[in-house]
């Protein structure tokens, strides 16, 4: 068994043992040095944990924070995609569309309408990763502005479109007749009186020669209106509004089927083929006035032939004086 040894010192003047007695205060300092230093060992090593070893909340914060920045930039990325997509159909809107429809392209002032102005987006400037905030929400205030401006533009060109297709539906442009119930007894221009037999006249039309009762038709979208007041040397006729300038008239009806105010459209019965008025036989007399004057229909009838079924329609037309008025 081991026992706790004494300390002694010696008195240099007695040359005698004095044993030693430990200060109550001096073991209370080295208690307490010990735990002050235990204190800031602790500390420190706390300091260096916290500074260097993320907590799980911050490493879960420091993960989220790293995710949002990668999906900005993929958001920035896509933004560049549609920006180049929106500038090759700006692109295309400008030469293509536009000028097929015989537009002006968009001024450049109004394509670029809203950029400038007070810096809505300094708030970015003091965030951490605002540079890139701040990029992308330029990107999609400039698309959102530019995707504005363009769909105006696409209405404004379906009008157009619709006005267009409008238009060639109302142009007259088929035969007024069954192509092969018919044949052309006389062109437009000037001929030999067909009653007289002597001297000459104006046919302001074509004449379509065939049976009584064969179906006429509508050569374009139109309104019937009432013929000039009164037509003489017609008999029973029909004239229609196209609208853009155009008019038609169909003469020598033996009946007709619509009445003024009527709509109709390109191809519907409006009557049918007849000898009423003065006339030498059975026909139609087909006539095409554009802006008040009449023109020679032989122009306006192209859809439904071939290019050597109309060549022969036009030398017919030409040549064809028997004549019937």
């Amino acid at each position: 068994m081991f026992r706790k040894r004494n300390k002694y010192a010696i008195d240099p003047i007695s040359l005698s043992l004095t044993k030693l007695v430990a200060s109550k205060r001096k073991s209370y300092r080295i208690i307490l040095s010990g735990l002050g230093m235990s204190v800031f060992i602790g500390a420190l090593i706390a300091f260096l944990f916290f500074r260097f070893i993320d907590s799980p909340n911050e490493t879960s914060l420091s993960r989220e924070i790293n995710d949002y920045e990668i999906q900005i930039q993929l958001l920035n990325n896509r933004a560049d995609q549609v920006l180049s997509i929106l500038e090759n159909l700006q692109t295309k809107d400008d030469r293509t569309y536009r000028t097929i429809f015989g537009m002006d392209p968009l001024d450049a002032e109004l394509r670029n309408a809203g950029i400038g102005g007070s810096d809505q987006y300094k708030q970015f400037d003091v965030v951490e990763n605002g540079k890139i905030l701040r990029n992308a929400s330029e990107k999609l205030d400039f698309i959102s502005r530019q995707i504005v401006i363009q769909s105006q533009s696409f209405n404004d060109l379906k009008s157009i479109v619709a006005d267009k297709e409008k238009m060639l539906a109302s142009i007259p442009s088929i035969m007024p007749v069954d192509k092969n119930k018919i044949h052309i007894s006389s062109g437009f221009g000037w001929r030999q009186n067909p009653f007289t037999r002597s001297g000459s006249q104006f046919h302001p039309g074509i004449d379509f020669a065939g049976p009584i009762g064969t179906p006429i038709y509508a050569t374009g979208d139109g309104v019937v209106i009432d013929p000039f007041g009164s037509l003489t040397g017609y008999g029973i006729a029909i004239v229609i509004d196209h609208g853009y300038g155009f008019e038609t008239l169909y003469a020598h009806l033996s009946k007709r089927l619509v009445n003024v105010g009527d709509s109709v459209k390109r191809g519907q019965v409006i009557g049918y083929l007849g000898n009423t008025g003065p006339s030498t036989g059975p026909h139609l007399h087909y006539e095409v006035h554009r802006n008040g004057g009449r023109v020679n229909p032989i122009n306006y009838i192209y859809s439904g032939f071939t290019n050597e079924e109309f060549q022969k329609m036009i030398e017919a037309a030409e040549e064809s004086h028997e004549i019937l008025s």
